[in-house]
């Protein structure tokens, strides 16, 4: 009977999907009625106190000084108060026929943007992005409303799976704004991820955590970055960094760094950092850190170490998923011919359950009374 442990097994690594959360869950800029600027904006020009633009201050735009003309505002203010009602679809034909007929560019440009908001409320991605463009293309907004469009078509650039358009959107924003800012960092950052640049929103999203060391969204995106761009070195290289200072808060966090250990032939750091994990209750019984141990397990045994490869298997078999880890336990005890322990083992394999290739062997060693 073959009493040996099968072939070791990888740990899959986390999932490279965290790469797009930036994006995803960005929203676009939404307007209500005391932050609507139209009225403001023709009050201040009327009065010639025109702000100057406080977010972009950098800019290499020069911000055109605007206003809506008597007609043009009045329309405005309609699709305002269709927007404010929900009323999206009168809301973006009012607005987008404004766009669509009127010479004055602010005008043009604040319609669009109105007619976008209201498309990505209702649920219309295409025509927002569609809609945003047209607002900064029609270049008649103040910076600050300006740069938030561009923002906006980003974002409804990537959510209608455009992100080689969005990234250029991003870039652009960021070479105008002369803005390092972290949302726009983040942004970046995931769109080369999407778009197959992996190792460049590895930099960036180290950049991102360097500056901001309780950032361990981008701390974790950064070695999915390194991940997906087959560098798992510096994944964990970084990610044992940021253990080492204590960075390490929850259990995807640990398992990402004992995962990379375990993938790279260095169980016993693998197993120091699930040891402190448990310790500090970040990690707890589970099927997945079963595989883990029973990876751990294997290598262990077949690096001639089987009291590590038994206590590892003895930690892993109550929290498995089925009996394999129980199997392998039995198996192992069973070759150090400690045959009472390898039974009650075998026996647990059985209550979990095992697969059919597996069963007769598990039975055998089960009713064993005794090393032949």
């Amino acid at each position: 009977m073959n009493t040996a442990p099968r072939p070791r097994a990888s740990i899959a690594l986390f999932a490279i999907a965290v790469l797009a959360s930036t994006v995803a869950s960005a929203q676009v800029g939404r307007y209500d009625a005391e932050e609507v600027r139209a009225h403001h904006k023709q009050e201040q020009a009327a009065k010639g106190k025109v702000a100057a633009d406080a977010k972009f201050p950098n800019a290499t735009r020069i911000s055109p000084e605007l206003e809506a003309t008597k007609s043009g505002g009045k329309v405005l203010a309609e699709v305002v108060a269709l927007y404010q009602a929900k009323q999206y679809t009168p809301a973006i034909e009012k607005a987008e026929a404004l766009g669509s007929t009127s010479s004055n560019a602010y005008e043009r440009s604040f319609a669009y943007q109105l007619a976008a908001t209201a498309a990505a409320d209702a649920g219309d991605k295409d025509k927002a992005a569609a809609d945003f463009k047209l607002a900064v293309d029609s270049n008649g907004l103040d910076n600050d409303e300006h740069f938030q469009v561009m923002y906006n078509l980003a974002v409804m650039q990537y959510q209608t799976q455009h992100p080689a358009e969005a990234l250029a959107t991003v870039e652009r924003l960021m070479t105008e704004t002369r803005s390092q800012a972290p949302e726009y960092l983040g942004m970046k950052a995931s769109l080369l991820a999407q778009v197959h640049r992996p190792d460049e929103a590895a930099r960036l999203y180290e950049q991102i955590y360097a500056a901001d060391p309780t950032n361990t969204q981008a701390l974790m995106n950064a070695a999915a970055a390194y991940q997906q761009g087959n560098e798992p070195a510096k994944a964990t290289a970084l990610l044992a960094a940021a253990q080492g200072k204590g960075a390490l808060k929850d259990a995807a966090q640990y398992r990402a760094l004992y995962a990379g250990y375990i993938n790279d032939g260095k169980p016993a750091q693998a197993r120091a950092i699930i040891e402190e994990g448990v310790a500090k209750g970040v990690i707890q019984p589970s099927p997945d850190l079963a595989k883990a141990y029973s990876v751990i397990a294997q290598d262990a045994y077949a690096a001639g170490d089987a009291a590590t490869a038994i206590a590892m298997y003895g930690k892993a078999a109550p929290m498995a998923a089925d009996g394999l880890a129980a199997l392998n336990l039995a198996r192992v005890l069973w070759n150090e011919k400690r045959t009472g322990e390898a039974r009650v083992a075998a026996q647990l394999a059985l209550k979990k359950g095992v697969s059919p290739a597996n069963a007769a062997e598990a039975n055998k060693l089960a009713a064993k009374p005794g090393h032949k």
